[in-house]
């Protein structure tokens, strides 16, 4: 199996050279972000989940043009430099203000993940104050006990396709189940125990202290230390065994979880599926889910039309039917069903709470390209993603439209409710 070489570390040059384009175009931006540490980027293999920071006096309209502007920055980069295909899979996820950043209502537990790496200091400071002051909350055990549920179960061999990854891609199956499927869960185990959000390689270090077989967690380093170039690992029979070692591990971390968590009890005999079921049993703050959607809606028209372009050597299909096959449920169908349950008291369809704010928060213009964009959506996808994405894109301006009316109507009737 020949394997080609560990490249150059090239993520600080990326963030910066996309940071200066960025706010090139889009003055308003103050920092960039991402998830995890500098240490957690495996070049070669990682991607760069980017999140941009903006000042407070951004409108819908500014987000839409930005929306626009990043994602041509995302297409010029991709041509100009093939080599970060993988580094530039997708468009920032989450874009926030300063004044998002801080406000507890709409706090996110992922904030205290993010590293800030360029951008206004008063702005980083500020923000990293603010996290560094926030407690671990039920929200916090909540968001980890979530995504630890997302992934405990034996690995998934469609968890993520092996794309845009050049010539590094025979490592990926190594990297996808080591950095895709077992850190993440193993994360948020550690995050609940230490009661602090806690990033890649530092919790599988926390792990190798607080939980049995630190073998296995040497074995990933090791691997790491080699940058996955092992050829007798990826031997199908070898692989099973890793995968069997993994999941054996999650449910032995999962087991001690018991005197950690509050919000259900520990079984260490749970399924995925008793989990789950026992979570979605947890009362959840109404605000809080309408936001958990929203979020990542607003670079998503960017996002779209970036997919749609045909670049060589870069793979948009699988991702265009990941975005198709969530977005109307995040986007549209929970915002509009949390609004009305919380605004109005009521449990509405989608197109029954559309129908009440019409005219109101929702143009009367608006409302032909909502139900073209949940058409669109729906229909099965026959060979034609980047048609589809781009049809999508099209109409995707009264979806962030209803977003961003709904959102600031929420978050102020919640403040009157608590003042």
């Amino acid at each position: 199996m020949r394997f080609s070489p560990r490249p150059d570390n090239e993520f600080h040059d990326f963030i910066h050279i996309y940071l200066t384009r960025c706010r090139e175009v889009c003055p308003a931006i103050c920092a960039i972000a991402g998830k995890w540490n500098f240490e957690d980027m495996i070049p070669g293999l990682s991607d760069f989940d980017a999140r941009l920071i903006v000042g407070n006096d951004v409108t819908v309209e500014h987000w839409m043009q930005m929306s626009l502007d990043v994602g041509q920055i995302h297409t010029n980069l991709v041509r100009q430099y093939p080599r970060w295909a993988r580094i530039l899979e997708h468009l920032p996820g989450l874009n926030f203000t300063v004044a998002e950043m801080t406000d507890p209502v709409l706090y996110y537990p992922e904030f205290q993940q993010w590293t800030f790496y360029e951008g206004d200091v008063e702005t980083i400071e500020k923000i990293g104050v603010f996290l560094a002051d926030k407690p671990w909350s039920h929200r916090d055990e909540l968001f980890h006990l979530k995504k630890f549920a997302l992934y405990y179960d034996p690995y998934d061999h469609g968890i993520d396709p092996p794309i845009n990854l050049g010539p590094w891609g025979n490592k990926y199956p190594l990297h996808s189940r080591f950095m895709h499927y077992f850190t993440p869960p193993i994360q948020s185990a550690v995050s609940i125990i230490e009661r602090r959000g806690m990033c890649k390689l530092e919790a599988l270090r926390a792990a190798r202290q607080l939980f049995p077989d630190p073998h296995v967690i040497d074995m990933i380093f090791d691997a790491l230390d080699r940058h996955y170039e092992i050829p007798q690992w990826y031997q199908q029979s070898h692989l099973m065994k890793i995968e069997t070692k993994l999941y054996q591990y999650l449910q032995g971390a999962y087991g001690l979880l018991a005197d950690h968590v509050t919000l259900i009890n520990v079984n260490p005999a749970d399924t995925q599926q008793q989990v789950r079921a026992n979570l979605a049993a947890v009362p959840v703050d109404m605000g809080e889910r309408f936001f958990e959607g929203i979020k990542f809606g607003r670079l998503m028209k960017g996002r779209l039309l970036f997919y749609a372009e045909r670049i060589d050597g870069f793979e948009t299909e699988a991702l265009i039917r990941n975005e198709l096959g969530r977005i109307v449920g995040n986007l549209f169908k929970t915002p509009l069903t949390t609004y009305a349950q919380t605004r109005f008291g009521e449990d509405l369809t989608p197109g029954q709470a559309l129908d009440r704010l019409t005219g109101n928060l929702v143009a009367p213009g608006d409302r032909a390209d909502l139900d073209e964009f949940v058409r669109l959506c729906d229909l099965p996808l026959d060979g034609d993603e980047r048609h589809r994405a781009r049809e999508v894109a099209d109409v995707y301006d009264a979806v962030q439209r209803l977003d961003e009316a709904l959102a600031t109507d929420l978050r102020g009737w919640l403040e009157d409710t608590v003042s």
